[in-house]
């Protein structure tokens, strides 16, 4: 066997080690991980806005200690409650 031939064979027995460990390790409580958590995963969406709009709530998040995402996410809730009629008149429609 020449040296490449055995330097192979010995890291394909390492590797496969590593792989056989792995696997056993794995096997034994089924979960890896922080638990998963009962809640609403949140959507990516894209949006169009002005650069200026979008720069001065960059500033406003800023100055806030909040993310873009967090403001916008709290302006969509506000807009909703305000909307409820109109929530409950598309669940009517929608039944019809």
């Amino acid at each position: 066997m020449s040296k490449l031939e055995e330097r192979e064979s010995r890291r394909k027995s390492i590797v496969g080690n590593m792989i056989e460990s792995s696997s056993s390790e794995g096997s034994g409580s089924g979960m890896r991980g922080r638990p998963k958590e009962e809640r609403e995963l949140k959507k990516r969406i894209s949006l169009s806005v002005q650069p200026s709009l979008y720069d001065d709530i960059q500033k406003i998040a800023y100055v806030q200690r909040k993310s873009v995402s967090e403001i916008i996410c709290s302006l969509m809730e506000q807009y909703r409650n305000e909307n409820q009629k109109d929530l409950e008149e598309y669940e009517n429609v929608r039944s019809i």
